[in-house]
């Protein structure tokens, strides 16, 4: 045991007054005379010992009420494990405010609990000690040491947020906050430790640093939401049925009827009913059809299930554009006036989907390159630096290309093509006869294309082509071979396009692909997939860029819109190239659906959707976070606190200086003194 001010210890030189009361007794006795003094002498000794007897005690109890008085102001205590030196002090407090802070537990909401503790926290210090909050948002006003009242001002305004932190980052902001701080530095960590969101494995541990986790206990029954949601193709058209795909996850224990249903651009567009078994996940299937093109904002949501406490992430909203024409260029070396079009412009003229425009390198304006979605190069004999750069530069930027090359090429500038794209190494053409003997049915390009396919189906002959090598670094997939093993035709990701190389020329001396019908599959579908494609939706806290293409010179004229509620703001605008990236910052912390407008037309838009980190209802019990704790780096400096979600706070000054024992001194000290004044007046 430890006096926290053992300076009052000087107090207990006053036990000498009592002392001196008692040894100087300066009462005057009157003498009393009796005929019979044996029987006198037998009263006064009777007498006199009793109250000898009462004053002993009397000073004794005067004594020990002098003496627990001195230690209620000496401040007895027992210390903790790591004995904090007594000084100034910086405190960092974090208060995790996500959404599952925001449910009620057994004595109120936790996060009114949080904040309520976080306040005791700081009156348990000096007015001259430093204080910093932080929250999921890390917002700008949070970065900084502020005094003791502000401190508590703060923490009165923190509200609930949809933003996710790891404590790896919570650690590491206040660390760099504290980083030049003298003296005792403090962390606590008030939150409810859901599974999702610890990260200490990789941190920086700082000596220095002394760290209170003060876990909330959730009181819920779990959650039911959707995780995710996709197509299963890029590939989006009017007047079509299409699948939108969710994963619903179940982590209740027991299972969930439920209905989802698809609204685009507020209408009610499809819905399927599903069963959700206890502690698992369904990806559920809902068929629509969405009647024209242009913007399509659409939300998938859960319905039609009994418990409402678990509707937690029971919304995921998603955008999508569906283009009116894909452009699609073909690029010759001269126009043919007899065949203006060929093989390719008969087939893409005749589909609705597509645009198609042939021009000849003589007549091409490279800076008109971005406008095309689709560019295949067919017949080229050469391929110039200029030309080159700005294919791959397409490329890069998210085109799709697809190459023919002629009967007669510059082999060196196909190579150094070749190799800056994909990594490839073309080498001489072989003239002998082969065929097709592969066809990568699990590729996207023909996935779900052919009901079956049968084991002698006629594939293409070729009866030229040119040996080609690709690197395994280049993530070259090959959509046929031929029957040595040579690729007949491979797709390459190039950052964010598309690259195709055909092996054979685009000739009927070449091969029978043009006649064949895969040829008609191969180019539609590779057309399609070329369609521009969108991130479909964004993570609130997560994702601030949004790279966008269709905005005008005039970038103050640009602004970003809520669908639903009053809320517009001007983004930052990055030009890069052909590419414009909207930076948001974190000026979006609502989920939904927003538009980009220009000069106030609408051009696009986006959505997004709240963290699902903290759908998971997974929490870690006083017992599993010690464990955990004790295994990372800070274990030798974090220490758990129970109870502070329970009806009485946590007090603040056992957890700085240990076991305080002052106001059982207190307690003693009316005890004896009551106890005298029992003596003194009933004691005859």
């Amino acid at each position: 045991m430890k006096l926290l001010y053992p300076e009052f210890l000087w107090a207990l030189t006053a036990l000498s007054i009592p002392i001196i009361i008692h040894l100087f007794n300066f009462r005057k006795f009157t003498k009393i005379y009796f005929s019979n003094i044996e029987l006198l002498k037998e009263v006064k000794l009777e007498t006199k010992s009793k109250s000898r007897l009462k004053h002993l005690l009397i000073l004794l109890i005067r004594l020990l009420l002098v003496t627990f008085l001195v230690f209620a102001f000496a401040q007895p205590y027992i210390p903790i494990e790591n004995e904090k030196q007594h000084g100034d002090t910086t405190v960092a407090v974090y208060i995790d405010n996500s959404h599952s802070m925001d449910t009620k537990g057994e004595n109120g909401y936790l996060l009114d609990l949080a904040k309520e503790q976080a306040i005791l926290i700081a009156e348990g210090y000096k007015a001259t000690d430093r204080f910093q909050i932080i929250t999921n948002d890390l917002e700008a006003r949070h970065q900084r040491l502020v005094s003791k009242d502000e401190f508590i001002d703060l923490v009165e305004e923190v509200e609930p947020s949809y933003v996710a932190r790891g404590l790896d980052e919570i650690y590491l902001r206040q660390s760099d906050a504290l980083l030049e701080r003298e003296g005792n530095k403090t962390l606590y960590w008030l939150s409810d430790f859901q599974k999702n969101n610890i990260q200490l494995d990789e941190v920086k541990n700082d000596s220095s640093l002394e760290v209170f986790l003060l876990p909330y206990q959730q009181q819920g029954k779990g959650n039911v939401y959707i995780d995710s949601i996709w197509f299963e193709t890029p590939i989006r058209k009017t007047a079509s049925e299409e699948n939108i795909f969710a994963r619903v996850i179940n982590n209740t224990n027991s299972p969930v009827e439920l209905k989802i249903e698809l609204s685009i651009n507020g209408a009610i567009q499809g819905f399927g009913n599903f069963t959700i078994a206890e502690n698992s996940s369904t990806n559920c299937i809902v068929p629509f059809t969405v009647a024209q093109d242009g913007m399509q904002h659409c939300k998938l949501y859960l319905t039609e299930y009994p418990d409402p406490d678990m509707l937690f992430d029971d919304e995921y909203f998603f955008s999508y554009k569906i283009e009116n024409k894909v452009s699609v260029l073909q690029l010759v070396e001269k126009e043919n006036a007899n065949d203006t079009l060929g093989y390719l412009g008969n087939l893409f003229n005749t589909n609705d989907l597509f645009r198609f425009t042939s021009k000849s390198l003589s007549k091409l304006d490279f800076g008109t390159l971005n406008q095309y979605d689709f560019i295949i190069s067919k017949g080229l004999t050469d391929i110039s630096t200029g030309l080159s750069s700005e294919l791959i530069n397409y490329t890069n930027q998210g085109g799709s290309l697809l190459v023919f090359p002629s009967s007669t090429i510059n082999l060196d500038t196909y190579k150094n093509f070749l190799q800056m794209l994909a990594g490839g190494n073309l080498l001489t053409l072989d003239t002998g006869s082969t065929k097709v003997s592969y066809l990568n049915v699990e590729h996207p390009i023909y996935k779900n294309v052919f009901d079956k396919i049968p084991d002698n189906v006629d594939l293409p002959k070729v009866n030229q082509y040119y040996v080609i090598s690709f690197a395994n670094s280049s993530g070259t997939e090959y959509l046929m071979n031929l029957q040595n093993g040579n690729s007949f035709l491979s797709s390459t990701k190039v950052n964010k396009g598309n690259f195709y190389f055909c092996s054979t020329p685009l000739t009927n001396e070449a091969s029978s692909f043009p006649k064949h019908a895969l040829f008609v599959a191969s180019l539609l579908r590779i057309g399609e997939f070329s369609q521009p494609s969108s991130t479909l939706s964004y993570t609130i806290g997560k994702d601030n860029t949004i790279a966008f293409q269709e905005i005008g010179t005039d970038v103050e004229k640009v602004t970003v819109k809520s669908s639903t509620e009053e809320m517009e703001f001007i983004p930052e605008i990055r030009k890069v190239k052909n590419e414009t990236n909207l930076l948001l910052y974190d000026q979006i912390n609502t989920s939904g659906h927003y538009n980009i407008t220009y000069n106030s037309n609408p051009i696009g838009g986006f959505s997004f959707n709240y963290d699902r980190t903290e759908s998971d209802y997974s929490f870690y019990t006083a017992e599993e976070l010690s464990e955990l704790i004790a295994k990372s780096p800070i274990g030798n400096q974090a220490k758990i606190i129970e109870g502070a979600d329970g009806a009485a706070s946590i007090n603040v000054n056992e957890l700085l200086q240990g076991k305080q024992y002052w106001w059982q001194s207190i307690l003693l000290v009316l005890i004896l003194l009551g106890l005298e004044i029992v003596i003194a007046r009933l004691w005859k």
